[in-house]
């Protein structure tokens, strides 16, 4: 395409790659990715975050990466709570700053309060914050504590990640109230994150809960794309220029497909239709960067290093 105006870009979250019970195998995007030319996974690429799966989420990961690299489509991964060090992307500003995209786990100091680690996720975040140096600015902070919290997870678990399922939740009511009331409160936690840290952003896009919803709130249109694992159903967003549409996610002969009609469309900013440069967040230099955090995303550096959003 001879534009960025004219560029087509499918926002997902949540592949979890690597996981039985998600997206599993790369090659089910390949519908998804011919009919764009920029990808960007808005976080939770891969379950990067756990011993048992992490093989094989690396070698889809990889897989994805050859997808987009032969279609000649343009890969952006956001590093989400799975995979906490695949990019040091960790948002998105598209449209001169009215579309703002970010995973979602660190609105809430716990990252994910229905797990049971969700404890030392939250002392970690708390504690990165308190330690983050004077004048950085508080969206880089939270986002860095955000990650800080991920790996303490990990690490509590010895060598992995906590995965919810419908008999873990089943057998602990609490864990569900608690998934619960974080779903109900998703929506406001959102608009508040916005409204500190992307004020000029129209629609914002999010994933992490795995609940899919487009809703409006005070003028902002939010949209959660899902999960492919339990226990929602993905939803992918298509930018094309100003214009926006969240579409649900069907299969089709075991291919990744949009649905007919989008759930919604609008347009995104207000006056000139172009669209401007993307700006990226990165956590930067003041992220966390213990070396036994590091192998878990190493099939992500080669994709890292092309998916940085910086100018």
């Amino acid at each position: 395409m001879s534009s960025e105006s004219s560029q087509r870009t499918l926002v997902l979250s949540d592949l979890h790659l690597g996981r039985t019970d998600a997206a599993v195998q790369s090659h089910r995007f390949a519908r998804l990715i011919s009919e764009c030319s920029r990808v960007i996974v808005n976080g939770d690429a891969a379950e990067l975050h756990h011993a048992r799966f992490r093989a094989s989420a690396e070698e889809e990961l990889l897989r994805l990466r050859d997808l987009c690299d032969r279609a000649n489509v343009r890969l952006d991964l956001i590093a989400g709570n799975h995979d906490p060090y695949i990019s040091e992307i960790r948002s998105l500003s598209l449209c001169g700053g009215s579309i703002y995209i970010t995973h979602g786990d660190a609105f809430h100091p716990a990252i994910a309060p229905w797990s049971p680690y969700a404890a030392a996720m939250e002392k970690a975040y708390r504690t990165a914050l308190a330690a983050s140096p004077a004048g950085l600015d508080p969206e880089t902070a939270r986002l860095a504590a955000a990650r800080d919290a991920a790996v303490a997870e990990w690490q509590a678990l010895g060598d992995g990640a906590y995965i919810s399922t419908i008999f873990s939740v089943a057998v602990r009511p609490h864990r569900a109230l608690a998934a619960l009331n974080y779903w109900r409160r998703y929506p406001a936690m959102t608009l508040d994150w916005a409204s500190r840290h992307a004020p000029s952003a129209d629609t914002v896009i999010v994933g992490h809960s795995h609940r899919p919803f487009v809703t409006t709130l005070r003028g902002v249109r939010i949209v959660n794309t899902g999960a492919y694992a339990f226990p929602g159903r993905p939803l992918a967003v298509v930018i094309e220029g100003r214009e926006v549409a969240a579409h649900r996610i069907d299969m089709s002969e075991r291919l990744f497909q949009l649905s007919a009609s989008p759930l919604a469309r609008w347009t995104s900013g207000a006056g000139d239709a172009r669209v401007d440069r993307a700006d990226a967040h990165a956590t930067g230099a003041h992220a966390s960067t213990r070396p036994s955090t590091r192998r878990m995303n190493a099939a992500a550096s080669p994709s890292a290093a092309r998916s940085t959003d910086v100018r």
